[in-house]
Order: C-alpha cells, then sequence, then structure tokens
C-alpha cells in the first residue's frame, strides 16, 4: 500500500509537471490547437487531484499507524513527540515551499519551476521508499502487524462465509419442517420468509460494501465527536486560501503582505508543535484539545468584529491578525485530536477509520468552494467570515460533548471555586 501510494503520489506530480512545461512553452498558441490545450489542462487537474488522494492513503498509513506502533516500543510520551515532529515537518515544508518557487520564477523562470518539481519528484521517490522501507526493517511492530492484518482478513472471510451458510441451513430446515406439518400454510409462509431473507441478504450485502462498512466503523468510535469537529474546522474562509486571499486582493493588499502574512501564519503553526508537547504533559490529550479549539474560536472573534469595521485598511488587518494567530490553536487542537484517535482506535480499523477521517475534512473543504461559487460578490465576504465563525463554534461545542461524555465535566470548577489552602491540606 505504501510503495503503492508513494509511486502514484510522485508519478502524478511529474505528469502535472510535464503538462504545465508544455502548457508554459506555448503559452499563447498550443500545438494542436484549443482541444490540446484542454486536454492538458484536465491532466494537470487530474493528475493533481490523484497525486493528492495518493498523499492522503500515504498519511493514513504513516501518521495513524505506523506512528502509532513506532511509539508503543518507546519510552512514555514518545507519540506526543513524534506527532509533533512529523507536524513540524510537514508545516516547514509547507512554508519553504512556495518560497523555493518563488525564487526560482524569479531569479531564473518560469518553466524552471515545474521543471524543478518533476525532477524533484523524479529523485525524491527513490530516497523516500528507501527511508520507508528502513523504517519498516527496523520496526518489527510494523511486519507483526501486517501479518496479524492477514490473519484477521482471512478469518473475518472465514466467519463470514461460515455465518451465510448457517443462516441457509437454518433456513432450509425451517422449510422442511413447514411442508411435513402444514403444506397449505407453509407456502404462504416460505414465500414470506423467502422475501425477508432477500431483503436481509441484500441488507447484508449493503452493509459490506467497503464505503458504507468504513461509514459505520467511523461512527461506532468512541472519539467519533472528536473526529467530526476536527472536520467541520475545514468548512471556512478564515484562512490564506484562494478565497481569502481574492477578497484582501480586492480590498488592495498587496502581494507581499499576504505572503507575510502566510509566514507569520506558518510560524504560528511551527510554534505550536514546539508548545503541543508541553501543554500535553500538564493537561494530557482530552484537556489539551478542549482549551485549543476555545481559544482559535476566541482568537478569530477579532475576524467578526473586522465585518463591522469600516475602514478597509483597518478591518483587513484585524482580518489577516485574527486568521495568522488562530493558526496556534488550530493546530494545537489538530495535534489533540490526532493523537486521540490514534490511541483509541484499535489497530485494525485505524486505515478505515483514517480514511473516513480524511473524506470528511476534504468533504467540507469543497463545501467551502460551493459556498465560495454561491457568495460571488466581494462584498458579501462578511456573510462567509460569520458562517465559518459559526463552524469554529460547532467545532467547539461537538468537542466539548466529547469531552463531557468521556470525563463527565468540562472543567474543574470545584478547584476554581475552593480557596488555595484546601488543596495543600
Amino acid at each position: 500500500m505504501v510503495q503503492f501510494s508513494l509511486g502514484i503520489q510522485n508519478g502524478s506530480v511529474v505528469a502535472a509537471g510535464l503538462a504545465v512545461v508544455m502548457l508554459l512553452l506555448h503559452p499563447w498558441a498550443t500545438p494542436g490547437g484549443f482541444s490540446v490545450f484542454v486536454m492538458l489542462v484536465v491532466i494537470v487537474n487530474v493528475f493533481g487531484a490523484i497525486s493528492a488522494l495518493a498523499g492522503m492513503a500515504m498519511d493514513v498509513v504513516v501518521e495513524r499507524d505506523w506512528v502509532v506502533l513506532i511509539a508503543e516500543k518507546q519510552a512514555p510520551g514518545s507519540l506526543t513527540k513524534i506527532n509533533s515532529v512529523m507536524r513540524r515537518i510537514d508545516l516547514s515544508c509547507k512554508l519553504l515551499a512556495p518560497i523555493v518557487v518563488g525564487f526560482m520564477m524569479s531569479s531564473v523562470s518560469v518553466l524552471a519551476s515545474p521543471v524543478l518539481i518533476a525532477v524533484w519528484n523524479i529523485i525524491s521517490v527513490g530516497i523516500e521508499y528507501w527511508l520507508l522501507h528502513h523504517v519498516y526493517v527496523s520496526m518489527p511492530a510494523l511486519q507483526q502487524k501486517s501479518t496479524a492484518h492477514q490473519a484477521y482478513q482471512a478469518s473475518s472471510q472465514f466467519a463470514e462465509s461460515n455465518a451465510e451458510e448457517v443462516e441457509l441451513s437454518v433456513f432450509e430446515r425451517d422449510n422442511m419442517s413447514q411442508m411435513e406439518g402444514h403444506e397449505e400454510v407453509s407456502l404462504l409462509k416460505n414465500t414470506g420468509q423467502q422475501t425477508t431473507s432477500r431483503q436481509s441478504t441484500f441488507l447484508n450485502k449493503l452493509k459490506k460494501l467497503p464505503v458504507i462498512e468504513g461509514w459505520v466503523t467511523y461512527m461506532h468510535q468512541e472519539a467519533v465527536l472528536a473526529g467530526l469537529a476536527l472536520a467541520v474546522l475545514y468548512f471556512t474562509v478564515l484562512s490564506f486560501g484562494s478565497l481569502m486571499s481574492a477578497f484582501l486582493s480586492w480590498r488592495g493588499i498587496p502581494p507581499y503582505v499576504l505572503g507575510l502574512a502566510r509566514g507569520v501564519a506558518a510560524m504560528m503553526g511551527i510554534l505550536a508543535t514546539f508548545i503541543f508537547p508541553i501543554v500535553h504533559a500538564r493537561l494530557q490529550t482530552v484537556r489539551t484539545g478542549n482549551w485549543s479549539i476555545w481559544i482559535q474560536w476566541s482568537l478569530l472573534s477579532v475576524c467578526v468584529v473586522s465585518v463591522w469595521i469600516h475602514n478597509s485598511k483597518v478591518a483587513s488587518l484585524l482580518l489577516i491578525s485574527g486568521v495568522a494567530a488562530s493558526r496556534l490553536g488550530l493546530w494545537l487542537f489538530d495535534l489533540s485530536v490526532t493523537q486521540l484517535m490514534q490511541e483509541s482506535v484499535p489497530v485494525a480499523e485505524r486505515g478505515v477509520v483514517g480514511g473516513v477521517q480524511r473524506s470528511l475534512q476534504s468533504l467540507m473543504d469543497m463545501l467551502t468552494y460551493a459556498v465560495g461559487m454561491v457568495i460571488v460578490r466581494p462584498q458579501d465576504f462578511g456573510i462567509t467570515i460569520c458562517m465559518s465563525y459559526g463552524a469554529v463554534l460547532t467545532s467547539a461545542l461537538l468537542y466539548s460533548m466529547h469531552v463531557y461524555r468521556v470525563r463527565g465535566h468540562l472543567f474543574h470548577f470545584d478547584r476554581l471555586l475552593r480557596p488555595r489552602w484546601i488543596h495543600n491540606t
């Protein structure tokens, strides 16, 4: 699975990069006419989507499964440290990649950027494969998990086939007994039982479809509310994505200011990866997530205030500041939910649950762009800001419900109300 996803991801990036090179070589008149131009654009988008999908599969396997198995053999607290380091590497790459590409475009040429990306993916696929293979070979827990997973699948298939045989034999035995005692009545009963049996068989087959079975497995997890809370956060325009960047550009914010704001936001995320192990050591996973999501919601209140500010420069400054500062709470919450699901989801279900979680997040992200297609006027961007703020509040409430269900309370109000001298007695 890992090798396949790795090859698909890098190969898709190379294919998309070559298509971009063809488009840049002939920006005004593509050889072959308009149809070739459309084909190249489709190739860029399709292979870009395939690369993103393969990258998600890699993340599910490595971050949600491998990391847990590796940390089990390490000292206490290793899972928290590994999650923080991996997220730090991820955010650092997301910060440095635009800088490197922008430098190539300005100092060399625009054409050099897709060429560099394609060449880098050809080189890096071998390096990534060697690193992943080295980790897999050096960690016996990963090999044992693979063997156990194969045995689990074989036993599940055997149990399902036995259950079907038992159900069929019971059904035939009941029919025989009915035919012996009540021939005329049994005909009607037999017809009804056959209909019921067909319906139950159809429902059983429907439940065994990978898509439905995955969702059923996800909804039965202890941390389902926490996962839903994280997914809801992806329904937002309060990030330095294309929608908010287009709105700020419409307001006259220079591109270099947007680039600087993105850098500050990324640095806040990297800062969160350093803070998370410290906070986690004091509050543990559940409470860290509870505090972080409410901190994020509080910091985003500045963005809502900006909607009613008539001075566009002041309003833009408040919007940028609120979004950048809220990244601290966002990534603390992301790390908390990630570790919460790592610790609570059974080993055999981690891949399924992780896949469903990613699909939920992608769905919410897609809904954000759908809202952007409906609310098209820049003057109405304040509506989407309030909607995003409401989504974060919904996320905070969902997670608070999870905290209350698990712990029986949200905060230690008794400790807050009692005088300090009582705690020392």
